[in-house]
């Protein structure tokens, strides 16, 4: 993700620089596109919430149309990015040619991850005629489905960081603090589409620790080395959070009811998703440890990084988590704020009073020391290999 100036005049442009002269018209694409990215966090919520209030999952519906102009605008922001950089000779040699066809990287990703969505969704039509719609959650076609929006999504995010990463614009904030906000809707991604296993109520298995370690620490160390602003790894905790949080609070306020039988639970608007992890303070700490080995080089001392980073996202996740999902779970939480106290369940579920506000999957997922030490290690391995990624991203500038 960062030449002399005589450099700028005697070599031809690169595409960031070239469009930062000609009224930056990439950041007009790449704020589309993050813009996008976004609606595509917010739609998903509000489809998760659709299908567990109403019960009707129609081509049509609000949340799916929500859907569809998201992938819309990436892919269409991506064609104009790839058509404007194609046209203009001055732009040759400046991005990633495929074909004969040239843009920047990102755009590539995001026109991939569109084509990809609109191949699913007709291949989700044809399945469910075949095998009808209890097909299962993961079949062929949702997970098409799901690696387009993390297409689409790092499609933005790489724009963000050539954006970031060119010279002309190497020392403006708000490349900086775009690069966190999409590495920040990259991290919400991750959450909805695990949102059935993030429940408080699964917050103390084992299961739950292994899947945060084996995929948040991705990001956050990816974003903690290709960052530039001053805490994005931080920043972009703060993103995810707010992202979710707003779906939280604004979901309940439009009224709902179940659409199809059986009803176990009575639902008179729509339901909100899980409050979101907390993953801010395990993201500060990853930052202060990545400016406490700024100065120091080799290959131990990006080892010792990668093992603190990995190790004190899992110390501080643990003992943040734990609690926040105790308190999830009481009376406390029973407010508009948190949406929590075990209140908010589909409308198909049947679930006893217990088990609204009890841990579930102790009794053969207990978080033992031996399962708390292969969590550990993941989180030191997928960390380790997010900063290696973040290194790369500091040099994407087109």
């Amino acid at each position: 993700m960062n030449h002399a100036p005589s450099a700028l005049h005697s070599a031809p442009l690169p595409l960031a620089e070239t469009f930062a002269s000609s009224g930056s018209v990439a950041n007009v694409y790449t704020r589309a596109l993050l813009a996008a990215a976004a609606g595509l966090v917010f739609s998903l919520l509000w489809d998760f919430s659709w299908e567990l209030t109403v019960g009707l999952d129609l081509v049509w519906s609000r949340p799916h149309i929500a859907i569809y102009l998201a992938v819309a605008i990436a892919g269409g922001s991506s064609l104009a990015l790839i058509f404007t950089t194609s046209a203009s000779p001055e732009r040759q040699n400046s991005g990633i040619k495929i074909a004969g066809v040239e843009a920047p990287l990102g755009a590539w990703i995001c026109l991939w991850g569109a084509l990809a969505f609109v191949a699913a969704t007709l291949f989700d039509r044809w399945w469910q005629s075949s095998y009808g719609l209890v097909a299962g959650l993961w079949h062929p076609p949702q997970i098409l489905k799901t690696v387009a929006f993390f297409a689409i999504a790092m499609g933005a995010w790489l724009l963000c960081l050539s954006s970031q990463n060119r010279r002309a614009a190497a020392h403006s904030p708000e490349n900086g603090y775009a690069s966190s906000a999409a590495a920040g809707l990259l991290l919400a991604l991750i959450t909805v589409v695990s949102l059935t296993s993030v429940y408080p109520n699964r917050q103390h298995s084992a299961l739950f620790y292994r899947l945060a370690c084996s995929t948040y620490p991705l990001v956050l160390g990816a974003v903690a080395i290709g960052g530039r602003a001053r805490f994005p790894t931080t920043i972009a905790s703060v993103v995810y959070m707010a992202a979710i949080c707003l779906m939280v609070w604004l979901l309940p306020l439009f009224p709902a009811k179940p659409q199809v039988a059986p009803i176990y639970n009575s639902l008179d608007h729509l339901m909100p998703p899980p409050f979101p992890l907390l993953l801010v303070i395990p993201a500060l700490a990853i930052d202060l440890i990545v400016r406490f080995f700024r100065r120091r080089t080799g290959t131990l001392s990006t080892w010792l990084q990668g093992a603190a980073a990995g190790l004190s996202f899992f110390v501080f996740f643990i003992a943040t988590q734990w609690v926040l999902a105790e308190f999830l779970l009481s009376d406390l939480a029973d407010n508009w704020f948190f949406a929590g106290g075990g209140k908010h369940w589909p409308f198909f579920l049947k679930i006893d009073a217990i088990s609204r506000t009890s841990f579930w999957d102790l009794a053969q997922d207990r978080l033992t020391l031996g399962r708390a030490c292969v969590d550990a290690l993941l989180a030191i391995i997928c960390a380790t290999i997010g900063l290696w990624i973040g290194r790369w991203m500091k040099t994407v500038r087109r």
